[in-house]
């Protein structure tokens, strides 16, 4: 526990000791491909020679991209677009520093490309890594739960379903009466049907809470699908109005037992 302990406290500091590793790796591996496995003395010099540079402008540009903060548990399009962002823009840099100011016509302009597309892809993988390792030990829980709504509200539920390991149930599926959505997935989790198949998808699912992720809905739409669910002896959860939500985001903490008022 204390060695957790000692990463959690210096988390920081490994995570930008990481991402040096990274670039070194990445320029030596852009080097490597260039010249087929054999790098030419030469070449070596100049690579060890402006490595320092390199590594000096990555680590700065990094910074105001936020690349060092972020938990990689919950990587998305967000982190991607700033990883790339951080990368190519280091990369001007240190082109111009490399062809503009110190004129090395002999560092290889391949490199520049070969080095960054590289570099994405290992500061990407490593995150996606994470986010693999954490959803691979997913543990099932008991309480199973259908969502009807495969919208916005629906996805971001289930997305802190997945995440949040103190809540103990689990997304079964979805019901949406958008049959375009029928078939897809929206992180694992299957759209089965439309209210039309909810007999089947009922008998099929066995859930134990049914959650209305329809913020939009209004009462007369909330009451029909009561009265398509009543006589499956489900608790019946749902979201807050929209109007009760700020900015339009979701949370676990939001699910209530459906009221009269929403009827």
């Amino acid at each position: 526990m204390s060695v957790i302990r000692h990463i959690v406290r210096f988390r920081r500091l490994l995570i930008v000791t990481i991402h040096l590793a990274l670039v070194v790796l990445a320029n030596y591996l852009a080097f490597w491909l260039r010249f087929d496995g054999d790098i030419p003395r030469q070449y070596r010099d100049v690579m060890l020679r402006m490595l320092p540079w390199l590594v000096a402008i990555r680590c700065l540009i990094f910074i105001p991209f936020r690349l060092y903060e972020g938990l990689w548990r919950y990587t998305s399009i967000w982190d991607l677009r700033n990883i790339i962002g951080g990368v190519f823009i280091s990369t001007g840099l240190f082109y111009a520093l490399v062809h503009g100011v110190l004129k090395l016509t002999q560092y290889p302009r391949s490199i520049f490309l070969i080095d960054s597309i590289l570099l994405i892809g290992l500061m990407g993988g490593i995150r996606l890594a994470r986010r693999v390792y954490r959803e691979l030990g997913y543990v099932e829980r008991e309480k199973r739960v259908l969502i009807y709504g495969a919208g916005d509200a629906g996805e971001m539920i289930v997305r802190q379903m997945r995440n949040d390991p103190r809540y103990e149930a689990e997304p079964v599926g979805f019901v949406d009466d958008d049959s375009a959505k029928v078939g897809q997935r929206i992180h694992g989790v299957p759209v089965l049907g439309t209210r039309r198949e909810l007999p089947t998808i009922m008998a099929k699912t066995m859930p134990q809470e049914v959650l209305l992720a329809i913020p939009a809905a209004k009462p007369k739409a909330i009451r029909e699908m009561v009265k398509v669910l009543e006589s499956y002896k489900v608790r019946i959860t749902t979201l807050p109005s929209l109007r009760d939500l700020i900015d339009g985001k979701v949370a676990l903490q939001e699910i209530r037992q459906l009221s009269l008022e929403d009827l």
